[in-house]
């Protein structure tokens, strides 16, 4: 009950009470035993009013007092109130069961009062009772029912900011993963380029290096800049918004493929690329996915496999699933079996690709096998129609 409406009532009840004791006081008629019943009886009816706007259950059991008092002095009037306030409050806050029994005590109360009189049967006194409580346990109703309604809103509102936190979170890790993909690589790929040839004095092969790394620029560049379109919720037509939830604009997965094999082999890496299976009839979401995490293992093969050693980038497409194997020779000192720190590694990497895969409900292996540092991915398709 509001604090306002509480101190009403208590105001309400002290000053009732008072006045009711003047009125007791200026017009007594010498019969102690009644005048004292109707002094019970009006201070009990008070009291219920004010323990009304403290705790209507408790208001509801002292009432019982004043309701037997009432038919004992036949007077209603103390009484009349009370019954209206607490029937009000009672439906208003208690539980299903005691309105049940309170409104049952109060049927029998004025049931009571009806018949029970000196002069017979009464049924204006039991309409003047039964409307007044009947009214109030229909306005308690309608209390009830817009407090409950108020819950739920404020309980709704309360689930759409849990709902549009996870969504914001949700979109925070998607943006880490793609800011990781479309840095680490191509910044991966620069480094590689300018140390491996640091020392050459082939201007051709410089010149190569030059043009690997512009092109690594370029592809950065060119993908931040379709990141940060989507972030601003541009769409110029040029660059359409990326429906896989990447962030970044793919081309078909075969030729992703064949762009990571290049980047490996000007790194003077020697990779075998097997692909079978209709990559392209694999669902969009499916298809970004598996590019970024073949993106993220061609950097991890560039940052740890020994140079010039052997790898296989393996794609393979049925109507279930899409799996994805990338296999490369561990060095003797592996970041990947120590725990030695690296410069170039960041540790997200293989963390950004569990994250993608759980996304899809698909699983993910990592780990080394045989000499040989191995990535199983298995990506389901069934169910899902490409966008």
């Amino acid at each position: 009950m509001a604090w306002w409406l509480s101190a009403v009532l208590v105001l309400y009840a002290f000053v009732s009470l008072l006045d009711d004791m003047g009125h007791l006081v200026t017009g007594f008629t010498g019969s102690v035993p009644s005048e004292i019943l109707r002094a019970l009886d009006g201070v009990l009816a008070y009291a219920v009013i004010g323990l009304a706007a403290w705790r209507a259950t408790w208001a509801s059991v002292v009432s019982v007092g004043c309701l037997i008092t009432s038919v004992l002095i036949d007077n209603f009037g103390a009484v009349f109130m009370a019954a209206a306030v607490v029937t009000a409050a009672v439906v208003a806050n208690a539980t299903y069961r005691f309105i049940a029994a309170h409104l049952l005590v109060y049927f029998v109360w004025i049931c009571m009062a009806a018949f029970l009189r000196e002069g017979g049967v009464s049924g204006e006194v039991f309409w003047t009772l039964f409307i007044p409580v009947l009214a109030a346990a229909l306005i308690g109703a309608g209390i009830r029912h817009f407090r409950l309604q108020r819950q739920r809103s404020e309980q709704q509102v309360r689930d759409l900011e849990i709902l549009n936190e996870r969504l914001r979170e949700d979109e925070r890790q998607a943006l880490a993963r793609d800011l990781h993909d479309v840095v680490a690589h191509e910044l991966t790929l620069i480094t590689m380029q300018t140390m491996s040839r640091r020392r050459s004095e082939d201007v051709g092969e410089l010149h190569q290096v030059l043009e690997t790394v512009e092109g690594a620029a370029r592809s950065a560049l060119h993908e931040l800049r379709v990141l940060l379109r989507l972030l601003r919720d541009e769409n110029d037509g040029d660059h359409p918004r990326d429906v896989t939830g990447a962030g970044l604009a793919i081309g078909s997965l075969d030729q992703v493929v064949a762009s990571l094999a290049a980047s490996l082999r000007d790194l003077r890496f020697d990779p075998q690329v097997q692909l079978s299976g209709d990559l392209e009839a694999t669902p969009t979401t499916v298809r970004g996915t598996a590019a970024r995490i073949l993106q993220e293992a061609i950097t991890n093969i560039i940052k740890y496999a020994p140079r010039g050693s052997f790898c296989v980038i393996s794609v393979a497409a049925d109507d279930h699933e899409l799996k994805l194997r990338v296999t490369n020779p561990l060095p003797r000192s592996s970041p990947h079996t120590t725990d030695r720190p690296s410069e170039l590694s960041s540790g997200l990497g293989l963390r950004g690709i569990a994250e993608r895969v759980s996304l899809l409900g698909g699983h993910a292996e990592s780990g080394p096998e045989g000499g040989q540092w191995v990535l199983d991915v298995c990506l389901p398709v069934d169910g899902r129609e490409a966008l």
